[in-house]
This record gives structure tokens, C-alpha cells and sequence, in this order.
């Protein structure tokens, strides 16, 4: 247990020396986000943070968690996706159908590289496919919200957080690490990310905290569900398990989905960026910056919550639950569907 949590703290001090440095170098390469018509910032703010949070976590990991596969892998492929994040933060800019490209063929990398994947179905294909999926789902997700200081990072921290403690409670040691490795690393970057930022994650930072928060997530089995399972006669346990990690990821979720839903609607490509994200609506309803993040992180806190009250659920009490969250979206989409975002007409 103490070098579980030593990883913690390894992670963390790596992560505030780490971050400085790649400020500074960032500075010197030229690798800024200028402030923009998208922008909420108003001078240029050095990325590369990403590379902080990877390299902090990776060195913790390979330092305390030894070389397993699982641990090889992520460091891989999670390099794969920081370089790739990179060229768009130098600059190079892509069609989002090349990058989503790109996500799938690293997904597809560290499946077949390490075995991971779901249990869903007796077809192996399946699963497979609908791990690559999910990955790169993350891997957007977490990119499309990452627009305010602190905001991804934070998210990040706090559904690794409830990780930790999820996979503490099913006993997965490496799971744990993982985590908690991604709570420090994600914390100490927040020490120059919280608003006001002097450094941003970035498209590498951003893509390679939904990659490695799609790894927990996929990891992490919640044997108390057993009960559940067999009453509704479901013989594989991760149909069940993995409704709990997906709240656990309801914030980005939520907003992915709000955001292509309403672009649906108002005849606007999904491609096309725009302030039209959960947290540009409550900043324009007159919340300031920390304010809306706060409350996002609020929401990301609860849903973890009600998370871990799951696990010690019984069916009933499991259903309501996820009727709770089921209503939580449906509201929090018509409350922020009244900010108008677009212009008329379109």
C-alpha cells in the first residue's frame, strides 16, 4: 500500500519541477496557443503540458510498477499519442477525420500490443472493435472539453481519483497505481493550470488524458455487481461493471454528447469547432472562468459519488441510481440549451 501511494507523491513532484521546464521550452520552440475568435485567453500560453503529465506519469510507472505489458503498453502508445497531439500544437493542422484516424490505429496498437479489451460478448471481434471505439471516443472526448484553464486536468484528477478508490475496493493493485500515477501528475500540473494558466495542456495533453483515462476504465471490474448480474441473468459481469466507469466519465461524456447533439439539430458539421461546449454556456451566462470550472468539477464530483454508492447497491437501489444520472442529463441538457450559442438561422 505505501508505494501505491508513494507513486502518488513521486507523481506529483515530477509533475511541478517537470511542468516549469517545458513552459520554458515550450516558450522557446514556439509552441503557443494565440489567442483566438475560439479563445477565451487574451495573450499567447505555452503548451506541452501533456508532455509534463506524460512524462511524470511514465517515469512513476515504470519506476514502481515494473514492466508489465499493461504498463508498456500505455507508455507506448500513450508517446504515440502525445507526438501526434504535438504536430497540431506546432502548428500542423489536420482534417479531424485524419485524426480520428490516427486514434484508432493507436487504440488498435495497444490493444493488440498488451490483450486489453472488453468481455462484452462471446464474440472476440466485438469486443475488440468496440474497445478500439471507446478508446478514441475518450481520446476526443477529453480533447472537445478541454476548453478552459484547469479544466480537463481537473476532470482528469477527479475521475482518476474515484478510479483509485474503486479499484482499491476490487483489490487491482496495477489499476491503483495507474491511477493514483495519473492523480499526481494531473495535480501538479494544476499548480500552473488553474486559471489563471500559464500553460496548456494542449491537443497532446488533452488526447493522451482521454487515452489513458479509457485505459482505467476498460481495466476496472466491479465484482460487487455479481448479484445484480445474475438477477437480470446477464452471465458477463463487465456488462454490468463498466456502467459504473462510464459515470465515473460522465462528465466528458455528457458534454460530447451535448455538443454533437446539438450541432445535429442546428445543421452545423461536428467538425466545426465553436463555443458551443457545456462550459462556454455557463461561462456565458455570467459565471467567471474558476467559477464554471468549480462547477463542473462539482458535477464530476458527484457523479463519482453516486459511483461508488453503486457497487454496495442492490438492484433496485442500482436502478435508481442510474435513473438519477439519466435525469441529471436530460435536465442539464435543457438547462444549458436555452444559452443561445448559435447565430440565427443556422
Amino acid at each position: 500500500m505505501f508505494k501505491l501511494v508513494f507513486g502518488f507523491f513521486l507523481a506529483l513532484v515530477f509533475s511541478l519541477l517537470i511542468t516549469p521546464l517545458l513552459k520554458l521550452i515550450a516558450s522557446r520552440l514556439g509552441i503557443l496557443d494565440k489567442p483566438g475568435f475560439r479563445k477565451i485567453h487574451s495573450q499567447p500560453v505555452p503548451f506541452m503540458g501533456g508532455v509534463a503529465i506524460y512524462v511524470s506519469l511514465v517515469i512513476t510507472l515504470l519506476v514502481l510498477g515494473g514492466r508489465s505489458n499493461d504498463l508498456v503498453g500505455i507508455s507506448l502508445f500513450g508517446l504515440a499519442f502525445i507526438l501526434f497531439g504535438l504536430l497540431d500544437d506546432a502548428g500542423r493542422k489536420m482534417r479531424a477525420r485524419y485524426k480520428i484516424g490516427a486514434h484508432l490505429i493507436f487504440a488498435a496498437g495497444l490493444v493488440y500490443f498488451t490483450g486489453l479489451h472488453f468481455n462484452f460478448f462471446s464474440a472476440v471481434w466485438i469486443n475488440l472493435t468496440l474497445t478500439v471505439c471507446f478508446i478514441t471516443f475518450m481520446t476526443n472526448s477529453m480533447n472537445m472539453l478541454d476548453g478552459m484553464d484547469g479544466l480537463d486536468a481537473g476532470v482528469a484528477f477527479l475521475a482518476s481519483l474515484f478510479i483509485a478508490i474503486l479499484s482499491f475496493n476490487s483489490g487491482q493493485q496495477e489499476l491503483m497505481l495507474i491511477a493514483l500515477a495519473v492523480m499526481g501528475a494531473t495535480l501538479g500540473f494544476l499548480r500552473y493550470n488553474f486559471n489563471p494558466a500559464s500553460i496548456f495542456l494542449g491537443e497532446a495533453g488533452s488526447t493522451f488524458l482521454g487515452f489513458i483515462l479509457a485505459v482505467l476504465a476498460i481495466k476496472l471490474n466491479i465484482y460487487g455487481l455479481w448479484d445484480i448480474a445474475l438477477a437480470l441473468k446477464i452471465e458477463r459481469i463487465q456488462l454490468i461493471s463498466f456502467i459504473v466507469p462510464l459515470i465515473v466519465l460522465g462528465m466528458p461524456i455528457f458534454d460530447t454528447y451535448f455538443v454533437f447533439a446539438n450541432r445535429f439539430l442546428n445543421n452545423i458539421k461536428f467538425s466545426q469547432p465553436g463555443k458551443d461546449h457545456s462550459h462556454h454556456r455557463i461561462h456565458l451566462m455570467g459565471f467567471s472562468q474558476r467559477s464554471t470550472v468549480l462547477t463542473l468539477y462539482a458535477i464530476q464530483f458527484i457523479l463519482g459519488l453516486i459511483a461508488l454508492a453503486m457497487i454496495r447497491a442492490d438492484v433496485q437501489q442500482f436502478f435508481s441510481l442510474l435513473a438519477i444520472v439519466a435525469i441529471f442529463f436530460f435536465g442539464f441538457t435543457i438547462f444549458l440549451s436555452q444559452v443561445k450559442v448559435y447565430e440565427q438561422g443556422k
